[in-house]
């Protein structure tokens, strides 16, 4: 079953990725928000503590990729699938401007498709769906390849699938 949903989830964001312009996915929502951090987490950087803070005062969602840390001022970006946030805290006295980039559902399924930002256990997930999905494409050839009334149709569909294959690759890809 989860062969069965993975290939209905990949056939679907697969199509959407094929037409990215019907399902808007390049367009992202900016939003900005303005406060402050308390100066005790910036003097000697809490890592740790910022990003926390970060996350609850001001909704900042995904995982940390990356924490860059200036004299003047300290930048923490989280990144997760159709989203990325963005903060730049001022060392001096603590103030904070956090720009927040979503896309839309459809761009979050797209890349969850590509597993852009998604984490190992997506990663690991996309996996055993690929797994599932060989084993059930081969097992499909080895019936058909077990009955000999249809051994010969499906050696010809074969041949003709992958010469149809090679000829559009030939012919139409740039």
């Amino acid at each position: 079953m989860l062969g069965l949903l993975g290939i209905l989830f990949f056939a679907i964001t697969g199509f959407m990725l094929n037409h990215e312009e019907w399902f808007a996915l390049a367009e992202p929502r900016l939003r900005k928000v303005e406060g402050n951090i308390p100066p005790n987490l910036l003097a000697e950087p809490d890592k740790l503590g910022i990003a926390e803070k970060l996350r609850k005062d001001f909704g900042a969602i995904g995982a940390v990729d990356s924490f860059e840390i200036d004299q003047d001022q300290i930048t923490v970006v989280f990144r997760g699938p159709a989203r990325r946030v963005q903060a730049v805290i001022e060392r001096s006295d603590g103030r904070v401007e956090v720009l927040f980039e979503l896309r839309n559902a459809a761009a979050r399924f797209t890349e969850l498709h590509r597993g852009v930002e998604a984490g190992s256990a997506w990663r690991f997930i996309i996996d055993v769906i690929a797994i599932l999905q060989i084993i059930g494409a081969l097992m499909g050839v080895l019936l058909w390849w077990l009955v000999p009334k249809w051994r010969p149709l499906g050696a010809v569909a074969l041949i003709v699938c992958l010469v149809a294959c090679a000829l559009v690759y030939v012919l139409l890809v740039p």
